[in-house]
């Protein structure tokens, strides 16, 4: 590495009110250098060679980044979040499944298929929830009565999804966590009312910066260990008696804590170059 960190910075040209330009406008007022790509056109005019780092932050299942994902594997730059713990925290299932392998408490789910197919037979009595296999920002998330009606509320979405019984009442908090970082700007969301509950669990809610606790620090850590990340954004429920992991995103926004979020950046990015190469 010569000088300051040459970071390359790759997301979704039509991503809604994305982060990225901001985090990239921090980086370089910390004196780093920052090229921002959006396709493989772009990849492919540049020596990646010439990058000490590369933060991916992009949907590991979007078509038009497929191709640019490879070649940025390929090129062996190293990246802040590899391809395998992204796929994890894009596919619920393989989260869930890496959260379960590392004794992570969290709540019972399943899986169901477009086609109707579960990956295993769990039974609960309550509220059920059911959301998107893939993705993340609260997009399609619906809660049923019972466990019958959830399951066929999933039939007719015609989507894989992920089922999972509803936790209530319950503070969701979000928690962006870097493996030298720790603990980034924590924070939960209060629903306008009793009704919306829904908007607990994804924008939309007041956010509110209080009440942190330990176990819930110790849990945001856990699942980034579990997935493999280096820097990334967990949503945990927390109930006076326990703490379940939820949700992990590595495409996250700081909703308001800008600095402390770059700030961890530029954090994990000095220790990603100190590494040793493998």
């Amino acid at each position: 590495m010569r000088g300051m960190p040459n970071v390359l910075l790759c997301w979704e040209s039509n991503e809604t009110n994305s982060w990225n330009p901001v985090l990239a406008g921090l980086l370089r007022e910390a004196g780093l250098t920052v090229t921002e790509v959006h396709d493989l056109d772009s990849v492919a005019a540049l020596d990646l060679q010439d990058f000490d780092v590369c933060l991916p932050r992009f949907r590991v299942g979007a078509a038009n980044m497929t191709c640019l994902d490879e070649a940025l594997v390929a090129s062996g730059v190293p990246m802040l979040n590899s391809r395998d713990s992204r796929r994890r925290c894009e596919n619920k299932a393989l989260a869930h499944l890496a959260f379960e392998t590392h004794g992570i408490a969290q709540p019972p789910s399943f899986v169901m298929s477009c086609e109707g197919l579960r990956d295993r037979h769990l039974e609960w009595h309550g509220e059920t929830i059911v959301k998107p296999l893939y993705g993340n920002r609260g997009s399609g998330v619906e809660i049923c009565a019972t466990l019958p009606r959830a399951l066929e509320r999933a039939l007719e979405r015609r989507e894989d999804v992920l089922v999972q019984q509803m936790i209530w009442p319950a503070r969701c908090w979000r928690v962006a966590v870097g493996r030298t970082a720790g603990v980034i700007d924590p924070y939960w969301r209060e629903p306008p009312t009793e009704s919306d509950r829904v908007l607990s669990i994804s924008t939309g809610s007041r956010i509110v910066r209080g009440g942190f606790s330990d176990r819930v620090g110790d849990v945001a850590e856990a699942m980034l260990d579990a997935v493999g990340g280096d820097i990334l954004a967990v949503d945990i429920l927390e109930t006076e008696a326990d703490v379940y992991a939820l949700e992990i995103n590595h495409n996250f926004d700081a909703h308001g804590g800008d600095g402390p979020a770059a700030e961890a950046f530029l954090r994990e990015i000095d220790h990603k170059l100190r590494a040793p190469v493998s």
